[in-house]
């Protein structure tokens, strides 16, 4: 007997909810969360759907765009082992940024003495419960309280750490650095400095988890507070012709505005925002664009289909001149020698996801 339409249609809902949890379940069970964070269901792993509605975003052909802008404004991502370095966290005060931003500090070989003094100065455990400058740690003015679904700053955390020889953060004044432990989470920092003998002294940091769902409620470095290594062009994905993961951003404040959406968690302090882009924005290729037809590199090419299939997330504010896709630090084969141009193309053809959401991720629907 053949079922009516709906009671069928319930029955296809109903078996193929467990088997998609599963099938979900299978692939974390096999995912390698360093080569590509976070669970099968997170918005940085679920490609852009059918449903999807678009909205173009106002003078954002404007803005010239990059990957890692002169080589710096990105994150160092590295995996440790129980055989690298032993070594020590140390947090700083936030004159760390200025310090850095000035060259009186560098972000790594700097001498013994300067090393000496940063361990000094500096405490182990964390005075901020997220990113100082997130408007997180000031809404209602004065509190220094998490909401609870947000993961504590001081969740799996420990002083003493691992670090591989060649690890060190994005060569810049936010100085960017993640490792991955032994034991499965992320070292996450902001303004890192890496001594010598492999201790790290930071304005912030957090040991953050890369096998959830990869939103702002893990309590990342950005001023999101999304992870600082979501969405990193890896080294040698590029070279092999894919990206299968939505890529992320540093945006102009000339086009953000004083708010977030999901999946961030917050904004940063600074309120000269003058744009329309929430943070945490999706933004993607439309998929009528054709790709093949922008005048795009081989290598241009297979960022730009990242940009349509999964989207580009607005993770930090950047410069006021442009728009700096991330790639990780060490991943050369995505800083080639043209990439400034198809970088730019592709950004002018951005527009926003209006109806992404943790309900609807990439605006809900069959997936690209």
């Amino acid at each position: 007997m053949l079922l009516p339409r709906f009671w069928s249609g319930l029955l296809a809902v109903l078996l193929c909810a467990p088997l998609c949890h599963l099938a979900g379940q299978q692939a974390d069970a096999a995912r390698d969360f360093f080569l590509q964070p976070f669970s099968a269901g997170s918005p940085w792993n679920t490609p852009v759907g059918k449903n999807v509605v678009y909205q173009p975003i106002q003078g954002i052909e404007k803005y010239p765009g990059s990957i890692n802008y002169e080589g710096h404004w990105t994150t160092g991502f590295y995996k440790a082992t129980i055989h690298d370095r032993a070594a020590c966290l140390y947090l700083h005060d936030c004159i760390l940024w200025s310090k850095i931003s000035s060259g009186q500090v560098r972000t790594k070989e700097n001498s013994p003495d300067v090393e000496d003094a940063l361990r000094r100065a500096g405490y182990l455990q964390p005075k901020f419960p997220a990113n100082y400058y997130s408007t997180i740690v000031r809404s209602p003015p004065g509190q220094r309280t998490l909401p609870s679904n947000v993961r504590p700053v001081l969740a799996g955390w420990k002083n003493a750490i691992y670090m591989p020889a060649d690890a060190a953060s994005s060569p810049d004044s936010d100085a960017h650095l993640a490792v991955m432990q032994p034991n499965g989470l992320v070292l996450e920092c902001y303004d890192a400095v890496v001594c010598r003998n492999g201790d790290v002294i930071c304005t912030m940091a957090g040991f953050t988890d890369p096998s959830g769902d990869g939103t702002g409620m893990n309590n990342g470095r950005c001023a999101s507070l999304l992870n600082n290594y979501a969405g990193l062009i890896r080294k040698g994905e590029v070279t092999q012709g894919k990206i299968p993961h939505a890529l992320s951003c540093l945006m102009s404040r000339l086009l953000l505005a004083p708010r977030f959406v999901w999946p961030a968690s917050a904004f940063d302090m600074n309120d000269r925002y003058e744009g329309t882009l929430p943070m945490g924005a999706l933004l993607a290729i439309p998929p009528q664009v054709q790709l093949d037809a922008l005048g795009l590199s081989k290598k241009g090419l297979v960022i730009a289909r990242a940009a349509q299939e999964y989207g580009i997330y607005v993770v930090d504010r950047g410069g006021d001149g442009g728009i700096t896709i991330k790639a990780a630090l060490d991943a050369e084969d995505a800083m080639y020698a043209d990439s400034w141009k198809d970088a730019g193309i592709i950004i002018k053809w951005l527009q926003q996801v209006a109806n992404n959401g943790a309900e609807s991720i990439g605006g809900g629907g069959t997936r690209r």
